[in-house]
């Protein structure tokens, strides 16, 4: 007989169920809501993700231009062919991807096939094709749906120059990009301006169905990079560093450096490091040494071409003038238990005898007038000791110990350039602070930077500050041009029309065995600025451990010779020495004499080529086609008259007709007087010449000397022209 179960026994069976179901609720709840809720924006991300595909398009890299708008640095984007191994899974697949772009991508097929076969994901194929090769790669791909074989765009930075301006410029890193596509830059400007130079990648995004074909896409365009328009000038770069190579091949030394700055707006026209490198091509094993910017980067005992800052000082302080004697003891001078020497031994000089012939002695005992604490006041404000700003990365601020530092003979070593490093940069700077009236002018090498979007975001405003007074530094002046016209430059300098004012240097290097001055490892330099009367280039060139002479008079002067030459004339300044000048005006007054006296006669055998039966009236003249009344007649003119035509061309050819360089048919048109092209640079010469339409020769380079026809002969156009340079 069964007996029934209790009620109590069934609620709590029921009771057990309902809890076991609430609290399965509670967890489905919980979890839903974590789902949705808490992690909504993850799954949601995840989903799209599985929905859609992204792909980083690069910003084209800004162009890098030099003063007149050439191109130093330029960007090119190409495609590039990658695979997604997680999207190409089935092997007949790869089989058949090899087989089809083994041939198009010049991979062989074994090689190919190893690159598609994987898990990893993300493989290059191959990278920057050509766009005709692109083009068909992308049609094959296509037409067999090719799945996972995919194409990336790339820039690919060149340098048209090749080794022209490459330590300014400097180049990118390995394959001109990292594994993320991101360029870096690794010297020069491409590093300094990277920031403005890379631009803003875009990026493509497309939805794709359930079977992985994409639909629906969508772009973001990336903004290409800046336009940096540099200070340099590229003719005038390229010059120098020819120069620098010869000088570089004919010295046998380590290196050879110059800088080319305006010294009234601080933009620096040329900067060159010898040897150089080649930015187009992969740094190699030994090559990391000629891609240092050591023009900027490379602190150096200056020697001699620092005791501009030691005069300099002297003379804003009133410790001493030009003409003041100083006693230059016999070319020795004991600091404490030290002798410093000079080259030769002088007595008693004037200070600007003292300067031009480089005694240490004289500098020594005008640092000592000075003070060791105004003296540092002077290093510091002509730029030494401390970074001048420049847009360059790697900027050295060289090696200028404050005055408490400073040992008991430290101010003797320090007023002749020993015991402070420096770097050429700041010497130009300082040089330019004596030629900009003694305001220092920070030295810069960008003049502009231009968004893509044409908007300017960077204008040159250099930093200035007084260092001395004007009157010091034309003291300054003077006596730098001592040093050209009887001092220890007077042999190297030779501009034929112009003033120049410097400094020679010759620093001993210090041996890193020894910790002693070498005997025999020199740094040579020669720092200066032309013209001296109105400057508008400082030029510093100094050359590391030369073989055989290692004076800066000898070996560096005449680089820095050579150099103003080729910048005075591309830059088409005139010439300022005074004889020089008064030679020309001399000449031109003859000239213009011997030309007035030419149509005064042409005048009188018209008059008398009139009949005696015509009436006194104003003759009709005419130039060309124009009629013009009375008065002067001017060369070339045709006037009629009753002499026969050969009489009157018999009677009006010039006295000494300008002599001809080689046989041919008679130049026909109106005479013009031969300009005076000595003195002037190539650029100079063509253009006068090719204004007059005359068939121009040139002979040598340089500044000419010579030429033919003589300066005011009477030419026409199709006349030859002779000119030759020195």
């Amino acid at each position: 007989m069964r007996t029934k179960a209790p009620a109590k026994d069934t609620s709590k069976r029921i009771l057990a169920m309902a809890l076991f179901l609430g609290t399965w609720m509670l967890l489905i709840i919980g979890r839903l809501i974590w789902l949705q809720v808490v992690k909504h924006d993850h799954y949601l991300a995840r989903a799209a993700q599985n929905q859609t595909m992204q792909a980083e398009t690069l910003a084209t890299r800004g162009p890098i231009l030099d003063r007149n708008g050439k191109e130093l640095a330029v960007s090119v984007i190409f495609d590039s062919v990658f695979v997604d191994q997680k999207l190409l899974k089935d092997t007949a697949e790869r089989q058949k991807a090899a087989t089809l772009l083994a041939p198009l991508l010049q991979i062989s097929e074994a090689e190919l096939l190893r690159k598609l076969t994987g898990d990893s994901g993300f493989v290059w194929l191959t990278r920057r094709l050509d766009p005709e090769k692109s083009q068909v790669v992308k049609e094959v791909v296509a037409k067999n749906k090719l799945n996972g074989i995919a194409f990336k765009r790339e820039p690919q930075r060149f340098y048209p120059n090749d080794r022209l301006a490459a330590a300014v410029v400097g180049y990118l890193g390995e394959n001109n990009a990292q594994a993320s596509g991101q360029i870096i830059g690794q010297a020069g400007l491409e590093k300094s301006q990277n920031k403005h130079l890379e631009g803003k990648p875009g990026e493509i995004e497309w939805d794709r169905d359930g079977k992985n074909q994409p639909y629906a896409r969508r772009e973001t365009p990336a903004i290409g990079g800046a336009q940096v328009v540099t200070t340099i000038d590229l003719a005038l770069q390229h010059k120098i560093e020819v120069l620098l190579d010869e000088a570089l091949r004919i010295s046998k030394a380590k290196g050879v450096y110059a800088v080319v700055l305006d010294p009234a707006t601080g933009e620096i026209l040329s900067l060159v490091n010898a040897p150089g490198f080649n930015p187009n091509e992969r740094p190699k094993g030994g090559d990391e040494e000629a891609r240092h910017n050591r023009a900027i980067s490379w602190p150096y005992e200056p020697g001699s071409i620092f005791k501009i800052v030691t005069y300099a000082a002297a003379f804003e302080e009133g410790k001493a003038q030009p003409d003041s004697k100083v006693n230059c003891g016999n070319g020795e001078i004991a600091i404490g238990k030290r002798i410093i020497h000079d080259t030769h031994a002088y007595g008693v000089l004037p200070a600007a005898d003292a300067f031009a012939k480089s005694s240490n002695v004289c500098a020594i005992r005008l640092a000592m007038s000075v003070g060791k604490e105004r003296f540092f006041d002077y290093i510091t404000g002509f730029g030494f000791g401390r970074r001048s700003g420049i847009e360059l990365p790697a900027e050295s601020r060289g090696i200028v110990a404050p005055p408490d530092k400073w040992k008991g003979d430290s101010i003797a070593s320090i007023a002749i350039g020993q015991e402070v490093s420096i770097t050429m940069l700041q010497a130009a700077a300082a040089v330019g602070t004596i030629a900009n009236k003694g305001t220092w002018v920070q030295p810069h090498i960008i003049k502009q930077i231009t968004g893509g979007d044409g908007k300017s975001l960077y204008d040159a405003k250099p930093d200035t500050r007084r260092v001395v007074s004007e009157e010091t530094a034309q003291k300054m002046t003077g006596l730098m041009e001592g040093v050209v016209t009887r001092g220890t430059g007077r042999h190297a300098i030779k501009l034929n029309g112009y003033t120049a004012a410097g400094k020679t240097g010759t620093p001993q290097k210090v041996d890193p065995v020894t910790k002693r001055y070498s005997q025999s490892k020199y740094m040579p330099s020669f720092a200066g600025f032309v013209p001296a009367t109105n400057p508008r280039f400082v030029i510093v060139v100094m050359l590391d451990e030369p073989v055989g002479a290692h004076q800066g008079g000898s070996v560096a002067a005449p680089i820095f010779n050579l150099i103003a030459q080729v910048a005075l004339g591309d830059f088409l300044v005139q010439p300022d020495e005074k004889g020089f000048r008064e030679a020309l005006v001399a000449l031109s007054n003859k000239y213009e004499a011997t030309l007035a006296e030419e149509e005064g006669a042409e005048a009188a055998l018209i008059a008398q080529a009139q009949p005696i039966e015509q009436p006194a009236a104003t003759p009709e003249v005419t130039v060309g086609a124009t009629p013009v009344a009375g008065g002067k007649v001017r060369a070339g003119v045709n006037v009629s008259s009753n002499l026969a035509p050969s009489e009157l061309a018999a009677r009006r050819a010039p006295p000494n007709p300008p002599p001809t360089t080689a046989p041919g048919p008679k130049p026909s048109g109106p005479a013009s007087m031969m300009p005076d092209v000595r003195g002037r640079g190539l650029r100079a010469v063509v253009q006068a010449c090719t204004q007059l339409n005359l068939n121009v020769k040139l002979v040598g380079s340089g500044i000419a000397v010579r030429q033919t026809p003589a300066p005011g002969a009477r030419v026409r156009a199709g006349d030859d022209c002779k000119v030759e340079f020195q």
